[in-house]
């Protein structure tokens, strides 16, 4: 069962016309409505029309693409404006600097894959056990990440500034989930009692990434979920 918004297609339709019609900025807009601003970029890109969609949104999508091919230290926010037919200054008036356009861009991946996780985590029968139930959400991570191409700028290496910004709230979250079923295990006898479960949750992390940015390399897709499928064994029985 899919998450409902709170939010009426006319909300969000009004929410994008405030933050790039009008006086407002999106920051402002954003946090009138107790919502993060990337989220406002991805309604804008939503439309059901023809229209290219606002600025922000455009800028943040080309970055991304441009991302699949080049690293942070190769593209310059012109490239980024040619990319998506803005005139430069556009660009400048939406991101003053190429920072806060990279960082944009990495926000906007992160919060579109924390939504499908959450979509996909509602459909899925839960197993009871906990190393079980650790299987089941490293399985229906890899497969929201696979199917979401934009979060490759999550688990490539491109050279983009580490910030305080959604990626890396995601990050620490998902460590925090792996170590949270980890205890769960060791308190149903499932794993050793003595495991260092921070420690594991962050190689078990780890490992999930790296193969992430295998797929995003060229590697196969389903051979990559098949083995996430045992990552969780990387643990010690009891």
């Amino acid at each position: 069962m899919a998450r409902v918004s709170r939010f009426t297609l006319a909300d969000r339709q009004a929410a994008v016309a405030r933050a790039f019609g009008g006086a407002e900025t999106p920051a402002a807009v954003a946090t009138s409505l107790g919502i993060h601003t990337t989220t406002l970029y991805r309604w804008a890109g939503s439309s059901p029309t023809d229209d290219p969609g606002p600025a922000p949104a455009r800028l943040v999508e080309a970055t991304q693409e441009l991302l699949r091919h080049d690293d942070y230290a190769d593209i310059t926010i012109e490239t980024v404006a040619t990319r998506c037919g803005l005139a430069l200054r556009t660009a400048y008036h939406h991101f003053p600097t190429k920072r806060e356009l990279f960082q944009a861009a990495v926000d906007d991946a992160a919060s579109v894959l924390i939504d499908r996780i959450h979509d996909r985590s509602v459909a899925t029968t839960w197993p009871d056990t906990p190393l079980e139930q650790l299987q089941t959400f490293l399985r229906i991570a890899a497969a929201s990440i696979y199917d979401t191409p934009r979060t490759h700028v999550l688990f490539r290496n491109l050279g983009v500034p580490r910030s305080e910004g959604s990626a890396e709230r995601w990050h620490d979250s998902f460590v925090d989930a792996i170590a949270q079923l980890l205890s769960a295990a060791a308190e149903a006898g499932q794993i050793d009692r003595d495991t260092d479960i921070v420690a594991a949750a962050h190689l078990i992390t780890g490992a999930m990434r790296g193969i992430h940015r295998a797929v995003f390399e060229g590697a196969d897709a389903g051979t990559a979920l098949s083995l996430v499928e045992r990552v969780h064994l990387l643990v010690p029985p009891r």
